[in-house]
């Protein structure tokens, strides 16, 4: 679909008696994203006057807007990198959009919990540096908010993943909403806030109809113009109208929402069979389950101290015989009819859904692992209700026809979020794109290029030497717009031999995507690797600006 001229009204939800109010096409930005922009414009401006650059009072300023790429603690280490050097060179402040995949979101959503990050990243930058670093994790809290959040009707892995492996990694749990940003954009003192995912059923489509986007102020897709409040993502909706509506999700559970893509889905399934078979730790059967086994069980799933109930011994016994990553339906209907029989859950609740949450004589650690295992075995990801459930508009039926949408990370369509920074109503005129990808770091251009191709959105061409990909020879590469509406795009490799001193192999070898920690002197090289590729192109950057405002002055 050519989302630059096809028309369809924004569908913006709220709570009351009407709940649905159709917009008229012409406003092109929720009134919030634009009473944020309006803000940033000033601050815009005053920056570039300060850098020595001359703007006109009657001229707007230049739409600059950072991608960063998904990657893991790479992307998001290195994402605090470039923020905290743009910002040391007075950069930052002209920014007007932030738009993150995968890594770069978990950096960015722990950035605007301070409502003055941007003018204070060194600070911010030591901090999240020093949590990184510390190895102290709060896995009481994690247990209760896994608790609370499978106790709800909607759950999937994401909620494993986001109190699990997302809190491991970033050593955070975020319980603040995406909501909350709202005050801190409208007064212009940061840049707007853009995440991405996508919607599962329709990935490698490379149809703009898969991106989904995430603001403080609205969430939806961006292609059909068709959004809900971020404070009711999640709620209940039906032909518009709400239903029923259910509390913001916590910024925690978004970051295992937006990074939830790190690799293959056998690499993810091999990572969450490690975390529950570390609660069950050599159990070969009854009788083997004892103390002595259960020494090693891990601090997540057991804060309080071990337990010996006869779900912890069933249960184990199943895991210790069963290979998780090739479990099928039929391995979950047996151990379900397992636990009827030891437990006495009642026949008249086997096809129930909710039995995992009802079975009698069991710990609340097992009942939770019932439906982790449940959620694995049908690789349930993102799922959430769908505002757009039964409503009559031109969005595609196959969309509207479902109850629930399963939304996951971004970086398994394009590692970068170019589609939600190229429509024409967010007017961007330069990208600054930095890319964390662990192989090919011209692999999101290529493919932008292709999905803009397909649905007929400017971009600029691309023409990359193939010796480039294996080192890159520059810290960054530039790529004008054209007349067809295309904006600048200034792309930054991580590693390259410029900032990086022919060591672009061996870095790509100590920093892979799948590692969850490093050693300080590693966190500190890839913030100064990151930093360097700003600081290298400072001029750069602002030669752009210039020649995009004087390019502006002549029309």
């Amino acid at each position: 679909m050519d989302i630059n001229e096809k028309k369809i009204d924004i569908v913006h939800y709220r709570c009351g008696p009407s709940t649905t109010t159709q917009v008229p096409d012409a406003l092109i930005r929720s009134e919030g994203e634009s009473l944020s922009i309006k803000a940033r414009q000033k601050k815009v401006r005053e920056t570039l006057q300060k850098l020595n650059i001359s703007i006109q009072k009657d001229e707007e300023p230049p739409v600059i807007a950072i991608l960063g790429s998904g990657g893991g603690l790479r992307a998001m280490v290195g994402f605090l990198g470039v923020l905290a050097e743009l910002a040391k060179e007075d950069i930052l402040d002209a920014i007007t959009y932030i738009c993150g995949t995968s890594g770069a979101t978990w950096c960015m959503s722990s950035l605007y919990n301070n409502d003055k990050w941007s003018s204070c990243m060194e600070e911010m930058e030591s901090q999240i540096a020093d949590r990184l670093l510390n190895p102290a994790r709060n896995w009481k809290k994690a247990w209760e908010k896994l608790k609370q959040t499978f106790s709800t009707e909607m759950y999937s892995l994401t909620n494993f993943w986001a109190y699990v492996f997302i809190h491991k990694v970033i050593n955070e749990i975020n319980e603040k909403s995406l909501s909350n940003h709202k005050a801190s954009c409208e007064s212009g003192e940061n840049p707007y806030p853009v995440y991405s995912a996508v919607e599962k059923d329709s990935l490698n489509s490379n149809q703009a109809g898969v991106w989904f986007e995430f603001t403080p102020h609205l969430t939806g897709f961006p292609a059909y113009k068709a959004f809900v409040k971020t404070e009711h993502f999640g709620s209940q909706f039906r032909e518009g109208k709400l239903v029923k509506n259910h509390p913001e999700s916590d910024l925690c559970y978004l970051q295992g929402l937006w990074g939830s893509a790190l690799a293959t889905d056998n690499i993810i399934k091999d990572i969450i069979k490690d975390k529950i078979l570390k609660l069950f730790p050599n159990i070969k059967d009854n009788e083997s389950f004892n103390e002595a086994s259960l020494q090693g069980i891990g601090e997540l799933l057991d804060p309080e101290g071990i337990c010996f109930c006869d779900g912890c011994k069933k249960l184990g016994a199943f895991l210790s015989s069963h290979d998780l990553v090739e479990m099928t339906d039929a391995d979950m209907e047996t151990l379900f009819k397992d636990f009827e029989n030891i437990l006495h859950v009642a026949k008249a609740n086997e096809s129930d859904q909710t039995t995992m949450n009802k079975l009698v004589g069991s710990c609340e650690k097992v009942n939770l692992m019932l439906t982790i295992l449940n959620c694995l075995v049908h690789w349930q990801w993102g799922t959430t209700n769908n505002f757009l459930y039964e409503l009559n508009s031109d969005i595609p039926e196959d969309i509207c026809k479902k109850e629930f949408l399963s939304l996951v990370d971004a970086g398994l369509e394009i590692n970068t979020a170019y589609p939600l920074m190229l429509p024409p109503n967010r007017k961007v005129d330069l990208i600054l794109s930095f890319d964390y990808s662990e192989c090919d770091p011209f692999m999101t251009l290529q493919l932008t290029e292709k999905y803009c191709k397909t649905n007929g959105i400017a971009f600029p061409q691309m023409n990359i030497d193939v010796s480039e990909t294996e080192a890159p020879s520059q810290s960054c590469y530039v790529f004008e717009g054209n007349d067809q509406g295309a904006p600048v795009v200034m792309h930054f490799p991580l590693f390259n031999n410029q900032s990086c001193e022919g060591k672009v192999q061996e870095l790509r070898k100590t920093y892979r995507t799948f590692n969850l920690s490093y050693e300080e002197s590693e966190l500190r090289e890839l913030l100064k690797i990151s930093k360097l590729n700003v600081k290298l192109n400072k001029d750069r950057i602002l030669q752009q600006v210039q020649k995009i405002l004087k390019c502006k002055s002549s029309i």
